[in-house]
């Protein structure tokens, strides 16, 4: 216990390391940089991925450059949100940006026809398409949990360092007591 490092905030006090929403922070960056490389190391391939799920117009397709990059910006950006800015307004903002994003590629993915899906992937991880093509029904189901396992990481990564946050204060208090 000699051997770990004491963060104080200069009043003697040790402030809580948020080890926990770090993590976090640091599976769900890992997931937006992987998918964007994913994406731009084949855009045509993810255009293409796009065009047959048929659900977005035609027009849009020409936007579909943007996501891969868009998405590594999103991974870079969250690197903020894992450090000092974890509890505040600019890291939080990124967090639930991050999320709505997962929430609405999950509700694009529910868009997309059963057999698409099997046959197309999802066009996020190529990896991942892999690993769930032959997997018939599941695909889809596969997708849900994973998206739903990253929510849950954004959810703990906003709500534990408020948590740690007033069991610290709670134990200032007690020790000014």
């Amino acid at each position: 216990m000699d051997d770990q490092p004491i963060n104080t905030d200069g009043g003697g006090a040790e402030k809580p390391r948020m080890m926990l929403p770090r993590v976090c922070v640091g599976l769900i960056i890992v997931m937006w940089v992987a998918a964007g490389f994913s994406k731009i190391s084949d855009m045509n391939g993810f255009v293409n991925t796009i065009s047959e799920h048929k659900v977005l117009p035609q027009e849009l397709y020409g936007m579909m450059w943007w996501v891969g990059p868009g998405e590594l910006v999103i991974g870079l950006l969250l690197v903020f949100a894992m450090g000092s800015e974890l509890m505040k307004v600019f890291g939080r903002m990124m967090l639930l940006f991050s999320m709505a994003s997962i929430i609405g590629f999950t509700y694009y993915l529910s868009l997309v026809d059963d057999a698409v899906l099997l046959e197309s992937g999802c066009g996020c991880l190529k990896a991942l398409d892999r690993i769930s093509s032959g997997m018939d029904e599941n695909v889809r189901m596969i997708k849900y949990v994973i998206n739903g396992g990253l929510v849950l990481l954004h959810v703990i990564a906003l709500y534990a360092p408020v948590s740690i946050m007033r069991r610290h204060r709670a134990s200032v208090a007690d020790a000014e007591d």
